[in-house]
């Protein structure tokens, strides 16, 4: 049971005064800290979210040459396939005239040992007829 007397109210002043010291000394300072704390949480937030945008930021500028870089790309390669088939076109035109130019050549060189061929076989033919009509006959023509 509880007694009303003399030692409640020393209680009640001691605790009082373990109230007023553990404010001082513990709930201040660790509040403080509580506080510190946050403020630095919400700093480090803030400037996370700062950084992300930037980051944010940074990849929409890549992304941009990046399309940038492969339009050009595009386009040289373009130009270069328009150039190689041009280059294509004339070396193909070069070796098709060269090719004439060798067959016209060959076929002049073989008209030409032909006709020498004929003569050469026209002049042997000659002699050699002459020697079988004389055989078959058996007098000379």
């Amino acid at each position: 049971m509880i007694q009303l007397n003399f030692t409640l109210f020393i209680q009640i002043i001691n605790f009082l005064v373990l109230l007023y010291l553990l404010n001082i000394l513990l709930y201040k300072p660790v509040l403080a800290k509580i506080r510190e704390r946050e403020a630095r949480i919400k700093a480090d937030q803030a400037k996370a979210l700062e950084l992300e945008k930037e980051v944010e930021a940074q990849e929409n500028r890549h992304q941009q040459e990046l399309g940038k870089a492969k339009q050009t790309a595009a386009q040289e390669k373009g130009a270069l396939m328009a150039e190689a088939k041009k280059k294509e076109a004339e070396i193909l035109d070069k070796a098709k005239a060269e090719a004439s130019r060798i067959v016209e050549s060959m076929r002049t060189t073989i008209q030409t040992e032909a006709e020498e061929v004929r003569r050469t076989l026209s002049a042997q033919m000659t002699p050699l007829a002459q020697s079988i009509t004389e055989k078959i006959l058996g007098r000379s023509v």
